[in-house]
This record gives structure tokens, sequence and C-alpha cells, in this order.
């Protein structure tokens, strides 16, 4: 499991926010496709915005494509919202959404290995008593506020749709067979549906969860009410890890607790400690972040957009209105179409002309046999 100790971001008035990550790759997958990231004090200090950002990606598409999508997902929107020009937070998050969209969307196209990945990113960013979220896919944003729990964002989900229009019930949703089909996902089009919300007011208790569907598919909202009471981020952020991990955690488990609090002078540094036991599938190639694509290779991406790509967790990805596209592939990878090798035809020469000596020597036998043949037959009718 890795794990990242909790970083203090001062707002004004007196209230630091105090956020935890942990991220395991659970007891079924042999790679972690999430990849989750904070801002630390120091990077928000020199950040245009300010302010402290959260993130959660859970990364589809094949062997590698997975976990590629959701670094790169997470580290564009960290390094876009921490560059960003604009003060405006909203901007700031919608900016770096696109940005990471398209980084996505390029690098599968000038890679056949990548081809089809794709991601969730869900993230908070709070300052001054407020907060907002970015928010694509079914990662899940939860606040818990006195004994109440709410999901703030909406699932990105074909059940979810279900859900909302009447058709199946909530508890239904969680035994139905296509669950895990997605409707929107980060990099699998050239173009995504942000939602972006807020500001909204943060009181002192407020705690939130970000987390990867590992595990809220396994620990629901009046499980996660209770834990979010225990006294410490940290022992929050184990206790749900531990309970994905009872239940068989089929899936990579992410989570990032974050707590508003009243600043006592008595929070902990920027410090970072990383255990990579656990952990060790998210390297990236160097050429994973080139920015230079070919424009042929991005118009060939944008033809192989198919109305279904199966992905990892058969979670499908695309633009409304609802057309199919499967989640790579936690579950149910199919191959990609398998474009055959046309070898360069060989090279062939033309017949070379005959010497001259030979085509002189070649006539006067003709010429000589024709005239022989003439006056043999000369002399045979003269007789």
């Amino acid at each position: 499991m890795t794990e990242q100790l909790a970083d203090t971001a001062v707002t004004s008035g007196g209230l630091v926010v105090r956020a935890v990550l942990r991220t395991d790759v659970g007891l079924v997958r042999s790679e972690n496709q999430d990849f989750a990231a904070t801002t630390t004090p120091a990077e928000e200090a020199e950040g245009h915005p300010g302010g402290r950002l959260m993130i959660v990606a859970d990364g589809m598409g094949g062997h590698r494509g997975g976990a590629t999508a959701s670094r790169l997902a997470a580290e564009t929107v960290k390094a876009q919202f921490l560059g960003a020009e604009t003060s405006d937070i909203a901007v700031a998050l919608r900016d770096g959404f696109t940005r990471a969209n398209a980084r996505i969307f390029s690098e599968a196209a000038a890679n056949l290995d990548l081809r089809g990945m794709g991601t969730t990113t869900s993230a908070l960013a709070v300052r001054d008593h407020k907060a907002w979220f970015a928010h694509v896919g079914d990662s899940r944003i939860y606040r818990v506020r006195g004994d109440e729990i709410k999901q703030l964002t909406e699932d990105h989900s074909l059940v979810a749709s279900m859900v909302r229009e009447g058709l199946i019930t909530a508890k239904e949703a969680e035994t139905h067979p296509r669950r895990n089909v997605l409707q929107r996902s980060m990099g699998v089009a050239e173009e995504v549906e942000i939602d972006v919300q807020g500001p909204f007011e943060l009181l002192a208790g407020d705690t939130f969860i970000l987390c990867s569907d590992g595990l809220h598919g396994l620990v629901k909202e009046p499980e996660l009410k209770e834990i979010a009471k225990l006294p410490s981020i940290e022992a929050i952020a184990d206790e749900c890890v531990k309970k994905a991990i009872e239940r068989g955690a089929p899936d990579n488990v992410t989570v990032i607790v974050a707590r508003v609090e009243h600043d006592d002078g008595s929070a902990p540094g920027d410090e970072t400690l990383t255990d990579t036991l656990l952990d060790k599938t998210q390297e990236l190639d160097s050429g994973a972040f080139d920015e230079t694509v070919k424009e042929n290779q991005v118009a060939a991406r944008r033809s192989q957009v198919a109305d279904e790509v199966v992905t990892d967790k058969i979670k499908a990805v695309e633009p409304e209105p609802v057309v199919e596209l499967k989640k790579e592939v936690k579950k149910e990878e199919a191959p990609l179409p398998v474009t055959a090798e046309v070898p360069a035809p060989k090279s062939v020469r033309a017949a070379a002309p005959l010497p001259k000596k030979k085509f002189f020597s070649l006539f006067a036998f003709i010429f000589i046999t024709v005239a022989l043949l003439a006056i043999g037959a000369w002399m045979y009718w003269a007789k």
C-alpha cells in the first residue's frame, strides 16, 4: 500500500485542511491502475490559484494503458492547476481537466500499446472557507458533515442513469450486470463533458472522502459515515482500505481523506512517506509526456473511436448521447484489433537488353537461313 502523510493547507479564519492518501492494488489485480495526488504546502504557496488540490483517478485500457491514463490525468490536472494564469478555481479546474483529456487522447493516438486507454478523474480544491470540485466518471467525492453523508459527484455510468430515470432502484444498481459501464471518461474522445461545481462553504469538522469504485463498490455510505467518525484522518483512510481488503478487494482501492479543522498550530508539515512494496506498477515511459503528436496520428485515433470500445473494467466511455463503450478492462479485456504488417514490396528489375554482338549474330543466322531456303525452293521449281 502506498501512503502519504497528512499535509496541512491553511485557510483564512483559522481553519486548516489536512489530507492523507492511501492506495492498494487489492487482492485480485496484478497492477494498480489507480492514481492519486495532492498538492503540498510548498506547491500551494507558489501556485497561482492557491489552496489545496486533491485528485483520484481510476484508469482503464489494457496492461499499460490504465496506469498511464490515470497518472497522466492526475499529474496534468495538478500541473495545470498550479500553473494556472487565473485565480478562479472553477476555471483552473476545468482547464486542467480539458488539458488532461487532450493529453491522454493524443498519447493513445501516438502509441499503439496505449490505444483505448482512459480514466475516471475526480478532483477537490479548497481555499478560503470554500470548496470546488471537477469530475468525470464513477470515482466519487463524499462529504460527511455531522451525522450526514452526501455524495457530491454524480456517477457517469449506465446504471446511475437508469436509477435517475426511475428504471431501476439504487439497490438493484449495486448488483446490475452492467454496473461497470461508463458513459463518460477522460481520454477516450477528443472532447469530454466535465462536471464543475462550487464554491460551497466549508465548516470545521467537514470530512471529505475521495475514492475509486474499488472502495465505494464494497463499503457503502452508511458505513463510510461511521468510519468518518474516527478521530484521525489516518485512521479513517486505513480503515477504509482495511474494509475493502476484508471483502476481497477485487479491484484497486484508492482513497484520499481530508478534514477541515481549527488551526491549533500543531498540524504536521510537508512530509511524505511512500511504501512501494505493493505499488511498483505505475512508472511511465519518458515518452509518455511528449507534447508532439503528428496530425495523421490524431486523425487515425479519431477514426478508431468506435461505438464500443472494450476496456478493462467493462466500462463504456463516450460522449452523450449514450453509446456504450466499455471501461477497460479491469474485468474482460477484449483484444485490440490486429493490424497485419504488410511487407515492403520486393524490388523487381527490368530484363536487360541483349548485347549488340549477340543481336547481330542472331540476325545474320536468320538471314542466311531464309536465303538458303529461298535458293533451294527456286532450284526445285526450276527443274
